[in-house]
């Protein structure tokens, strides 16, 4: 096993508020859900989905052991499931572990799904070809603890799919002050020193023999003030669901300054 390395990886003290997962619960699901979910659900996840399936396509992966980290309520699970791979996922909120095994069994979908985090995952080492840890980096303490659990689990020329937000001045602006303290008005959701920048994280996968093959970002492809107006009708709650997709059309970008994706191989031990 290669060595457990975290280096130049910011270790910050900053408290982080994830119990926002817990509070969710069963909006996981549904339509009139708020900001925070509906953003997640039909802005990012379409497009992470269609970018991770478009690659494991191209390498012709089309079944195997997946483990989505961080599962929340299983909006990502359900796409893979659906493609065709057998599913776990992991997530430290109960009440979000509970919504997505409801759905999925409402959705007639044999999804494994655990009470766990990404810092003690609940499996043999070796245990998956792909794993998944989409919107979970920025919101633990200790992401080398991460990396290193799921080196552990994944084996030899094992998939790493991800996704994170980067830390720049953009998204201190964009995510942080517009969209969490204004928009949401949830201080602590995200903590932008515990973004990590894209030279951060291939230094730490890298480390850990995990080689990264790509990245890309995702954005709008709105213009600003379409993006502002777009904002200001989710401030008042006259724009929720599915339409908030529509406003924003979010897509798959070569700019990695706000939230960026990207795949990665485990090297032979």
């Amino acid at each position: 096993m290669v060595a457990y390395i975290r280096e130049n990886v910011m270790l910050l003290p900053m408290e982080i508020d994830n119990t926002i997962y817990d509070a969710v619960g069963h909006d996981w699901w549904a339509d009139d859900a708020g900001f925070e979910i509906t953003s997640l659900r039909y802005c990012l996840n379409p497009v992470r989905h269609g970018y991770f399936k478009r690659i494991l396509n191209a390498m012709d992966v089309h079944s195997g052991a997946l483990l989505d980290v961080g599962c929340g309520g299983g909006v990502l699970s359900e796409e893979f499931a659906k493609d065709g791979f057998r599913v776990a996922g992991v997530d430290p909120s109960p009440k979000s572990i509970n919504a997505a095994r409801e759905h999925a069994a409402m959705s007639n979908l044999d999804i494994d799904y655990r009470l766990a985090c990404g810092e003690a995952l609940p499996f043999a080492d070796n245990s998956y070809d792909i794993v998944a840890c989409c919107d979970v980096l920025e919101h633990v303490d200790d992401p080398g603890q991460v990396i290193h659990e799921v080196l552990r689990v994944l084996r030899n020329e094992g998939v790493f799919l991800f996704d994170t937000i980067n830390r720049t001045l953009r998204s201190k602006i964009v995510l942080i002050k517009i969209c969490q303290d204004w928009v949401l008005g949830i201080p602590n959701a995200h903590v932008w020193e515990k973004f990590i920048k894209p030279r951060e994280l291939v230094k730490l996968l890298e480390a850990n023999g995990i080689e990264v093959k790509e990245m890309k970002g995702v954005g709008p492809q709105r213009n600003l003030v379409v993006i502002l107006f777009g904002l200001l009708n989710v401030y008042t709650g006259r724009l929720r669901g599915k339409k908030v997709a529509e406003v924003f059309g979010m897509r798959e970008i070569d700019d990695l300054g706000l939230s960026y994706m990207g795949w990665a191989l485990k090297r032979n031990e």
